[in-house]
């Protein structure tokens, strides 16, 4: 496959910014409340939000969990810079080509950002390499039992459903994957949950 690079974003958010801001929603969206509720009482020290968008989540952990270390990384430069100027720790990289060490931090999240790949295996294959613990991504497209590979060539954007049984036959391959679950968050999206091997 050659190599596929999101230009979305940077193409459209200086102009659609506050449209983006609708889709992903603020820190009061539902699945965003309710994984800050899901890592309560675990007293995680260290999270990554992977396609952080506009990060939100960044100032809601601030103010929930305030000695938690929060890197908020994405491969738009237009959100990089706007999260830098708010005070948002961030580093601008390609989900699938983190420059971080292995199990940099204690759980890994992100959020309706697999569905805008060509393939789930590059991005969830960071997201438990970079995982301590634990690797959660939340769909909005939820896997079902056949895929559907959804480009519009025109925007450069995916909207994909991945076939359940793959993802699951992919982390039975990976050996440092101790579980998997899925999670119904709520009406329209579901959680992928992955605990790490303890090392």
């Amino acid at each position: 496959m050659n190599r596929f690079k999101q230009t979305w974003w940077d193409n459209n958010l200086n102009k659609r910014f506050s449209e983006f801001e609708s889709w992903v929603g603020s820190s009061n969206a539902y699945s965003k409340e309710f994984f800050r509720g899901y890592i309560k009482g675990m007293e995680y020290k260290s999270l990554i939000d992977l396609g952080c968008g506009n990060a939100t989540e960044f100032f809601a952990y601030k103010e929930e969990y305030p000695s938690l270390r929060y890197l908020g990384v994405d491969s738009s430069r237009i959100l990089f810079d706007k999260n830098t100027e708010l005070g948002v720790p961030m580093l601008w990289a390609e989900g699938e080509n983190i420059p971080l060490k292995d199990n940099h931090s204690e759980i890994v999240f992100s959020r309706h950002v697999l569905e805008h790949q060509p393939d789930f295996r590059p991005l969830l294959s960071e997201m438990v390499r970079l995982a301590e613990k634990e690797a959660i991504h939340v769909f909005f497209i939820i896997p079902r039992e056949e895929e559907i590979i959804h480009y519009d060539d025109k925007e450069n954007l995916y909207h994909n459903t991945f076939k359940k049984e793959d993802i699951e036959v992919f982390l039975r391959s990976k050996k440092d994957v101790e579980s998997f679950s899925w999670l119904d968050v709520c009406e329209g999206e579901q959680a992928l949950i992955i605990i790490k091997k303890a090392s």
